[in-house]
């Protein structure tokens, strides 16, 4: 099997270079516009397609399904039945966690339970963002921080996050400082899908390897708009916890 090569975080001197990241910081909205490779982004996404193809007992194409497995390209050795294993247990639908598909309605998978390597080369990808998101606000340097899960999520057509809300209201989650994404698709601007943020009035629409950083206040109330037509949209996020 190939392995993927790891990429190494971009020290922060590279990424306070306008000539080098395309960074906007206003609200407190950190977007690194396209900082991750397409290529690992599409990686990502046949990987997740593979292992639910594997698992889906719906499925019924196995010519489709050879042919996804043979353009992927495997994340090392801990690619292959011990993923499986992992992604069965941990893929959840959005409208069984919150009651209804009124609320939510998309897939998601703890990729982090799932695979070592790709975790791993997340965290690289964050770890940049991050340091370059507490250089412009520096109060955060006194915030002890960490990352741990990494939620994979898939939105088909007539799917979102409907309903308004920000990350650390519930009693369980009030240590969640900040908020992470990252795009792993292109969504056309008429097909909707935006992350919507109320008092901002703003929407960003997914771009393919766009990294998001915000914080998980109130202040910051979002939602994720529905995809109205085309492809599903397909996101990774998690959120920095207060140690």
């Amino acid at each position: 099997m190939k392995e993927t090569t790891i990429q190494p975080y971009r020290p922060l001197e590279l990424m306070i270079d306008p000539k080098i990241t395309d960074f906007d910081c206003r609200d407190f909205i950190g977007i690194w516009d396209k900082f991750v490779p397409a290529s690992f982004c599409d990686q990502l996404i046949e990987w997740y397609e593979h292992m639910y193809y594997k698992r889906s007992s719906q499925y019924d194409h196995e010519d489709q399904y050879q042919m996804i497995s043979e353009q992927l390209e495997p994340f090392g050795s801990t690619y292959g039945e011990k993923d499986q294993d992992r992604f069965h247990k941990t893929i959840s639908p959005g409208e069984i966690q919150y009651g209804s598909n009124l609320n939510r309605k998309d897939t998601s998978v703890m990729l982090n339970y799932c695979n070592d390597n790709i975790t791993y080369q997340v965290n690289q990808f964050l770890k940049s963002c991050m340091m370059h998101y507490i250089s412009e606000f520096g109060q955060l340097k006194q915030v002890s921080m960490f990352s741990s899960d990494i939620k994979m999520q898939k939105t088909e057509p007539e799917g979102g996050y409907h309903l308004w809300h920000y990350e650390n209201s519930a009693g369980s989650h009030a240590n969640r400082e900040l908020v992470w994404m990252i795009y792993l698709n292109d969504v056309l601007p008429e097909n909707g899908g935006e992350t919507e943020f109320m008092y901002q009035r703003r929407r960003l629409n997914p771009t393919k390897g766009t990294v998001v950083i915000f914080p998980a206040g109130m202040t910051h109330v979002h939602r994720g708009n529905m995809v109205l037509d085309g492809d599903a949209k397909y996101i990774l996020t998690g959120w920095y916890i207060k140690s």
